[in-house]
C-alpha cells in the first residue's frame, strides 16, 4: 500500500478533499449536501465501472470535467489510483465509520426497502446476516479503496488486514463515527465557505415513506446476538473502536490490539453463498421454515 496524505503541490494550489464512502455511515446525506452547495464544477462522485472495464478499474472518473476546478471528491469507489489525477494537489482524506452491529441492521433495512419497493418479499434477518461479508467495512475500505484484489485480499491474515486498514486511516484528515456527520461537515463548511446544515438522507422516516415498511432499530438484536457479531467482525469492531473519536487527531491514533481469534475467508465466502441463495428465493417467493424475525409492513406509513 502507498497511500500518501498529500501529494507535491503548489504554492497557490487549493487542496481537494477526498471522501471516502462505507455503505450506510451518512455518505447520502454528505454527498446531497456537498452537491447542492457547491459550485458546478467543484463537486465530483466518482461512480462504479460497468462492463469490463472493471476488470482494470472498479471506478468510472470519466465524467472528471477538471480536477483542477474540483475542490470535493467522493463515493463508494475511489480507488487509489484516482490520486493520480490530483498530481499536483494536496489531498485531504475523511472518511466515517460505524460498529459493525448497528451497520448490520441500517444495511438490512436499505436493502428491505430496495426489494419491496421493487415488489420483491421480505426475508428474514438471520438469513441478510448470513448473506453478509465478515468484517465488510475492512474488506469494502481493502478492496474498493486500496484496490486490492479478492485473491490478495483473501491471502491476508486478519492481523494483516487491521494493519493496512490502520496504516491507510493515519493518514486521513478526518476519521470518526457517522454519528459525527455533523462535526465533518462542519469542518468542511469552514474550509469550503459553504453551509454545513445539512438535511438527514436514508434515515428511518425515508425508508418508512419509500416503501410503507417499518424498518428495524437495533434493539430487535438481543445482547447474545450483539456480542456474537462483534466477534464475528471483530477487526471492524476493533477498526471501530480505535477510530471512532478520532476526527482530525488521526496522526495522534494508536490502534487497540485486535483480540485473538482466528477467521477462514474462503470458509465465510462458502457459508455466504448458501445464504445468498436462500435470501433470493426468500425474496422472489417469500419466507419458508424459520430464520428469525421478518418486519412487517405498515400501511400507515404508505404514501
Amino acid at each position: 500500500m502507498q497511500a500518501r496524505a498529500q501529494q507535491g503541490h503548489g504554492a497557490n494550489t487549493r487542496p481537494v478533499h477526498f471522501i471516502y464512502h462505507v455503505p450506510k455511515c451518512a455518505g447520502r446525506t454528505i454527498d446531497r449536501h456537498l452537491a447542492s452547495a457547491l459550485p458546478a464544477g467543484s463537486y465530483h462522485r466518482v461512480r462504479r465501472r460497468h462492463g469490463i472495464g472493471r476488470i482494470v478499474t472498479g471506478y468510472d472518473i470519466s465524467k472528471l470535467a477538471n480536477p483542477k476546478q474540483t475542490q470535493v471528491v467522493s463515493g463508494h469507489h475511489l480507488g487509489l489510483s484516482v490520486d493520480s489525477f490530483f498530481a499536483d494537489r494536496l489531498i485531504k482524506r475523511s472518511l466515517l465509520l460505524r460498529d459493525p452491529a448497528s451497520h448490520f441492521v441500517s444495511y438490512y433495512n436499505f436493502r428491505m426497502t430496495r426489494y419491496i419497493s421493487e415488489g420483491l418479499q421480505p426475508y428474514s434477518i438471520d438469513v441478510a446476516y448470513g448473506a453478509m461479508r465478515r468484517n465488510f467495512i475492512t474488506h469494502y475500505i481493502l478492496n474498493n479503496f486500496l484496490e486490492l484484489s479478492w485473491v490478495r485480499i483473501a491471502s491476508l491474515s486478519d492481523q494483516d488486514k487491521y494493519d493496512l486498514a490502520n496504516a491507510f486511516l493515519s493518514m486521513f484528515w478526518f476519521v470518526g463515527d457517522y454519528t459525527l456527520c455533523d462535526d465533518l461537515l462542519s469542518a468542511l463548511g469552514d474550509r469550503l465557505d459553504i453551509s454545513a446544515n445539512a438535511l438527514l438522507h436514508n434515515g428511518h422516516q425515508d425508508l418508512a415513506r419509500g416503501a410503507g415498511w417499518t424498518p428495524l432499530t437495533q434493539e430487535v438484536l438481543s445482547r447474545e446476538t450483539v456480542a456474537s457479531i462483534q466477534a464475528e467482525n471483530r477487526i471492524d469492531q476493533r477498526l471501530w473502536e480505535t477510530w471512532r473519536e478520532a476526527r482530525h487527531e488521526t496522526g495522534a491514533v494508536r490502534p487497540l490490539a485486535l483480540e485473538d481469534g482466528s477467521s477462514s475467508f474462503f470458509s465465510d465466502e462458502a457459508l455466504r453463498l448458501v445464504h445468498q441463495i436462500v435470501r433470493r428465493l426468500q425474496r422472489r417467493w417469500g419466507l419458508f421454515g424459520t430464520g428469525g424475525p421478518v418486519p412487517q409492513r405498515d400501511p400507515a406509513a404508505q404514501v
